[in-house]
């Protein structure tokens, strides 16, 4: 018995020995290297785009070479489940490429694949109420809208497109002010490969008039978007002494895109609001996380003693409205929206029209902005105007271009801290075209406004400009460091012969 205790104890020497050893040869870990934290240059990318055409309707999509190099673009449409290549097209720095898509009784889609030079790719649809959005960068696995109303006359649809050779599934829950709300009925939705599937949110969601949406992907891949169309209800036009109209007249009535955003950040932002008479604007805040955050409104130009300096509190996984009139002494202001207990959150800016023209435009608030930011086009007859945002505590100077122009008033455009200006083309001697940049010395805010030339509030849309992080990848991307509990050894490959 003791000669076997003995080996026993003998084994468990060696053992712990060699645990030693091994924790010696381990050591620290290696410092990362510059191969690792360099910038890498970029020279392929895909854009996935669901022009919100219905059928008859003619949709188009803009694609524009924002780099020094040409790039080779195909595009791959996808109608009714089925999908076609177009010729691959090379297109020379500052070229745009358009095609039309054509509404079908199934929303129809598209992916543009580049390689090369980067290119930027947004979509448009005409009409007396014009919509158009930047196309999305990436699938990812989860989504988020804020923003919808369901009450009675208005209605919000939700769009997924899976451009794959695989089925989808994906749970939709929904964010109230109240909280989260989940329901079984939308706990699996199929999203069946190289189809977009759209769902009813007034069904799933009824009389719910601030809404967000959170799509969680639990198998393959999708993109996702939304369409908004405000309307008071449909109540019998009848007049009785003594009662107030049951409806606003000044409500907010038309249609525009809802954007989704898969990024949520600390600080996001809009180049463009517009508060005055006929006008109105607000955003609506999404908190996707199990914490409240506490957020400040900033807008440039605010005036003194607003209720701005009120913190706003959105509860977890909950939205809530914040107006925005009567917080900027300017008609038209830049935003920004800041969590100040590091809790991230995601926003849309709207803005509506309630004159005699009525209409409602949506933005995406944008999570992390650049030095650099392009949109494709500024169509002909769109009366453009370009918003730039400062919203830096330092100066900026700024340039913005219109294909290979750059008229001399864009070539050091001043923005103080936290102003915004808006600047007509027209003013700088240019009437449309595009690919539009603008750049600075420090990271800003852009958006386009188109309108009418006809009527400044006819047909009016906002495209915010692409941030290049988008196509040139995030400067906060994590630098890789090596696991301390994992070993280096060197290894030498063997030589490889040629056939």
């Amino acid at each position: 018995m003791s000669r076997q205790i003995a080996v026993t104890l003998v084994a468990l020497a060696v053992l712990i020995g060699a645990t030693l050893a091994a924790d010696s040869v381990v050591a620290a870990p290696v410092e990362p290297t510059t191969e690792f934290s360099e910038d890498v240059e970029v020279n392929s990318g895909t854009w996935y785009c669901m022009p919100l055409t219905s059928e008859g309707q003619t949709a188009i999509l803009s694609i524009a070479a924002v780099g020094d190099e040409a790039s080779q673009v195909s595009v791959e449409q996808f109608a009714d489940g089925e999908s076609g290549f177009a010729p691959t097209e090379q297109l020379e720095p500052n070229a745009i490429h358009e095609v039309e898509i054509e509404g079908a009784e199934q929303p129809p889609a598209a992916v543009v694949r580049w390689t090369g030079g980067p290119v930027v790719a947004s979509w448009r649809v005409g009409g007396e109420q014009r919509l158009s959005a930047p196309c999305s960068q990436n699938p990812a696995p989860r989504w988020m809208v804020s923003g919808a109303q369901t009450t009675v006359g208005s209605s919000a649809r939700l769009l997924l497109f899976n451009p794959f050779d695989g089925d989808a599934v994906v749970r939709v829950s929904f964010a109230t002010p109240e909280g989260r709300v989940n329901l079984v009925s939308s706990e699996n939705v199929s999203v069946p490969a190289r189809q977009v599937v759209a769902l009813s949110l007034n069904e799933l969601q009824p009389e719910q008039p601030d809404l967000g949406v959170l799509v969680e992907v639990e198998a393959g891949r999708v993109v996702a978007t939304g369409l908004q169309n405000f309307a008071p209800p449909d109540l019998p036009d009848i007049e009785l002494d003594g009662v107030e109209p049951a409806t606003d007249p000044n409500a907010p009535e038309g249609r525009t895109v809802l954007p989704a955003t898969a990024v949520d950040a600390t600080t996001v932002g809009l180049a463009y609001a517009s508060s005055g008479e006929t006008t109105t604007s607000w955003v609506t805040l999404l908190n996707p996380n199990t914490q409240p955050a506490r957020i400040t409104v900033g807008v440039s130009d605010a005036i003194a003693g607003a209720a701005i300096n009120e913190e706003v509190v959105v509860g977890p996984e909950s939205v809530a409205r914040v107006n925005l009139d009567g917080l900027s002494s300017a008609p038209d202001f830049g935003v920004t929206l800041t969590s100040n207990n590091d809790v991230s959150i995601v926003a849309n800016g709207f803005q509506a029209i309630t004159g005699e023209t009525k209409g409602v435009v949506a933005a995406e608030g944008i999570p992390e902005i650049d030095v650099t930011n392009a949109a494709p086009v500024a169509p002909e007859g769109s009366a453009p105007e370009i918003a730039l945002f400062n919203p830096g505590d330092a100066p900026v100077t700024a340039t913005i271009s219109v294909g290979s122009q750059t008229p001399a008033e864009w070539t050091a455009i001043e923005l103080a801290p936290g102003t915004m200006r808006l600047l007509p083309f027209e003013d700088a001697g240019v009437d449309a075209g595009g690919p539009v940049e603008a750049s600075a010395n420090e990271p800003i805010y852009a958006t386009l406004r188109l309108s009418s030339d006809d009527d400044r509030a006819q047909g009016m849309v906002t495209m915010p400009l692409i941030p290049a992080n988008a196509w040139q990848g995030s400067s906060q991307a994590m630098v890789p460091e090596r696991d301390r509990m994992l070993s280096t050894r060197a290894v030498d490959f063997p030589a490889q012969q040629s056939p």
